[in-house]
């Protein structure tokens, strides 16, 4: 269920939030009715039956907007957020992505990386690369979107962009989803997962040891993905 608990004439900015029944995202909702700028409509994705990735492609497909700004239900957007969405995208007609960053329970300044709670991008765009990737759903599927429409255009960082996430993540590592990552996209993942991360750090250790070779050969044997 797509619902619009706020929306204007001709809206500049969608912000979509994907969300499940049990969740409470009458917060961020109620963040987004005091922005600075008006001219803007919210989708809120509340479908159980969906996974992230589903949810927030639904809110993409249905936004009216040509500029989406998707957060989370948990996320509390400062009052000028929405602004320096519609900002990000008017600056140059090449950049098709901008990533802000996060504080809070979680912290984030721009490693690219791509945090599925504060990114900014062109509609139009995402849904020529395909939108988000459900393979990668619940782990790494805001990087990996990132990372694939970096292939489109210029995507950027703009520390203004900023959005508040007051409670830790709720993500919890994959560790299948973390290995396909590296193996689809090694250059990026080790120029900027292995210096940022526990995680990253560990897996290159392996990495430069062979073991995810071999995970990866009887894994993937005979092109299974």
């Amino acid at each position: 269920m797509i619902r619009k608990p706020y929306t204007s004439t001709e809206p500049r900015v969608s912000v979509v939030i994907p969300t499940l029944p049990a969740n409470d995202h009458e917060g961020v909702v109620a963040a987004l009715r005091n922005q600075t700028m008006t001219d803007f409509e919210v989708l809120v994705v509340d479908d159980a039956e969906m996974n992230i990735c589903e949810a927030r492609n639904a809110g993409i497909e249905a936004a009216t907007a040509d500029t989406i700004a998707l957060t989370d239900d948990d996320c509390r957007p400062p009052h000028d957020w929405v602004a320096q969405a519609a900002e990000a995208l008017s600056e140059d007609e090449e950049t098709i992505c901008v990533e802000g960053a996060v504080q809070g329970g979680r912290t984030y300044h721009g490693e690219g990386l791509y945090v599925g709670c504060n990114l900014v991008f062109d509609r139009e765009t995402a849904l020529s690369a395909g939108g988000f990737d459900s393979e990668y759903a619940g782990w790494r599927d805001d990087t990996e979107f990132g990372w694939r429409m970096e292939s489109h255009g210029i995507c950027r960082y703009d520390p203004n962009l900023l959005m508040y996430h007051p409670d830790r993540t709720r993500a919890r590592i994959d560790a299948e989803k973390e290995a396909r990552l590296r193996r689809e996209y090694p250059n990026r993942y080790r120029e900027r997962i292995v210096p940022q991360t526990a995680v990253g750090k560990v897996n290159d250790w392996l990495w430069r040891r062979g073991f995810w070779d071999t995970v990866d050969r009887v894994r993937y044997a005979g092109g299974r993905r």
